[in-house]
């Protein structure tokens, strides 16, 4: 690799770890409204087949997350302050995701810019994880009463097999 790729590996790697990083927030938001939804087809919510939801949520069916989410409204009462947390995570993602690196591209030259624009990243993802962490705890248990299945366990598990993997960090 020559100099001016160093170089700009060195300038743009905090950066694209964020929008990277983002980018996996707004994933997992909108896997966790699909995985939600496929549940409560599971659990016979009149009008959601767990085919479909199935569908959706490996991807065959496309649906956006304010589809989804509107899904979710329609067959379960989501209160009026969660459904708020979603619109403006909704609006938040689709920054992510759509437009805040090419809208912003002429910021990443300037040094305190760009730490800037990392700062904006890291308060959209901020609203895109408060979104998920309303729903998370109702997907665990759920996939507890459903399935039987642990997520802490299979976390802590997950975790354990990075570190061992990546380096001698000892997480315990």
């Amino acid at each position: 690799m020559d100099e001016l790729e160093l170089k700009k590996r060195e300038i743009l790697t905090p950066l694209l770890f964020e929008a990277g990083a983002a980018l996996l927030d707004c994933q997992c938001f909108e896997y966790g409204i699909s995985f939600l939804l496929f549940h409560l087809s599971r659990l016979g919510v009149q009008n959601l087949d767990p085919t479909d939801m199935d569908e959706i949520m490996n991807n065959k069916k496309k649906k956006t997350l304010g589809q989804l989410i509107g899904l979710l409204k329609n067959h379960i009462d989501v209160r009026e302050d969660i459904q708020e947390t979603f619109q403006i995570a909704i609006d938040a993602r689709n920054q992510i995701i759509h437009r805040i690196l090419i809208d912003n591209i002429g910021r990443v030259v300037d040094e305190n810019e760009r730490k800037s624009l990392i700062k904006e990243i890291d308060k959209l993802r901020s609203i895109v994880r408060k979104a998920d962490k309303l729903i998370r705890p109702l997907i665990e248990k759920l996939s507890e009463i459903i399935d039987g299945f642990d997520s802490e366990s299979a976390k802590d598990e997950a975790l354990k097999k990075l570190f061992e993997t990546n380096s001698n960090v000892n997480i315990n």
